[in-house]
């Protein structure tokens, strides 16, 4: 772990913004030191939802995308108290949190760990691992764990304040190895609860209820209902008839 806060050091303080960003060999080091199958770390803590910042393995990504789609789960949890969510055992959730807990299953998440990332008071996102297999974490991983988180907020805020040009980017603008791109990821929701809340003459935060809703009950992401909405392929005032 030593060695890969120093990588993330070297990014963050490069001053001819040489660093490599925090890269996929960065993402998948620090997986195995943590001894868990993938993670990642989301922007953003409102109810308008998160931005995928950097991810290592499919599975990571598709479990944030859950949480954003239910409004439920360990990494909101960590976000709306502050503190980490240790879950040795995803099966056991089902009270806390009745509509994750199946569905992160049949990704095969059987244990999950959402670490606030944060400056002084102000909660930036969350970063979350996830293993295969039930089981906590060791004392040590989870001081490992935090030590990450904290250098990660500061990553994210380098490459935020660089606008997407500097070792994050490549010429055109796009993210490098180990990034998501930021700016339309989550965009098209945000455009979609406008436009609901709109259709049905309701404030945002029930529109984006109603979107979710629409989604768990179809089986679907939030994501790909909202790029509906969007193109006008779906309408809710006419759903609702």
């Amino acid at each position: 772990m030593a060695m890969i806060l120093v990588l993330l050091d070297r990014t963050t303080s490069a001053p001819d913004g040489s660093g490599a960003g925090f890269s996929m060999a960065a993402c998948a080091a620090a997986s195995t030191v943590l001894g868990v199958d993938g993670l990642c770390a989301v922007v953003g803590t409102g109810a308008g939802g998160t931005v995928l910042a950097f991810g290592t393995q499919t599975v990571s990504a598709a479990l944030e995308d859950l949480q954003f789609t239910l409004g439920e789960g360990p990494s909101l949890e960590a976000v709306a108290t502050g503190i980490p969510v240790l879950v040795a055992d995803v099966a056991v959730t089902a009270r806390r949190w009745p509509a994750f807990t199946g569905p992160a299953l049949e990704l095969g998440v059987n244990a999950v760990f959402a670490f606030p990332l944060r400056i002084g008071a102000i909660d930036l996102g969350t970063l979350t691992a996830y293993r295969a297999t039930a089981g906590p974490l060791d004392p040590g991983q989870v001081t490992d764990a935090l030590a990450l988180a904290d250098a990660v907020t500061l990553t994210v805020l380098h490459r935020q304040s660089r606008e997407g040009t500097g070792p994050g980017a490549d010429p055109d603008g796009q993210p490098g190895p180990g990034w998501a791109a930021q700016a339309a990821y989550r965009a098209e929701v945000h455009q979609a609860t406008g436009m609901v809340s709109v259709q049905l003459g309701v404030g945002l935060a029930e529109a984006l209820a109603r979107l979710r809703a629409f989604a768990f009950g179809r089986d679907l992401l939030l994501a790909d209902v909202a790029a509906d909405v969007v193109a006008r392929r779906l309408r809710f005032d006419e759903e609702d008839q």
